[in-house]
């Protein structure tokens, strides 16, 4: 039994304005979005350095800061992720400027799914 099921695909349709995805392109040229960052509002930091969020889709949760992440201000927003191994969430860079220069896990991303053969679940082969 491999990761695929406790990894839903972020299915277009599951997207929401505000979010980061990272869209992979397959050997064919099909698109599809294989993982997404919640815009999330901080509202504090702990003692042990874990990060409280408030997303709308999840409520408040507890994430651990990636090494990207610089400490915020309660009321300041911050991309947030699910499902990465090491943590239940994830919080990694600043979502107030641009999209594009947003610091996220991308190579971890990438290696969850090679190394549980998530690609093929995808798009329907090995890429």
């Amino acid at each position: 039994m491999g990761f695929a099921p406790m990894f839903p695909s972020p299915r277009v349709e599951r997207v929401s304005p505000g979010h980061l995805v990272a869209v992979a392109t397959g050997p064919d040229g099909a698109e599809a979005v294989v993982w997404r960052w919640f815009d999330a509002v901080v509202l504090g930091t702990d003692d042990d350095g874990s990060v409280r969020l408030w997303e709308p889709a999840h409520g408040e949760v507890v994430a651990q800061p990636r090494p990207s992440y610089a400490r915020q201000e309660p009321g300041t927003r911050a991309y947030a992720s699910a499902g990465l191994a090491g943590a239940e969430w994830w919080v990694a860079d600043r979502a107030d400027g641009s999209p594009e220069l947003a610091d996220v896990e991308l190579a971890e991303v990438d290696d969850l799914y090679a190394e549980n053969d998530l690609w093929s679940a995808v798009f329907g082969s090995s890429s």
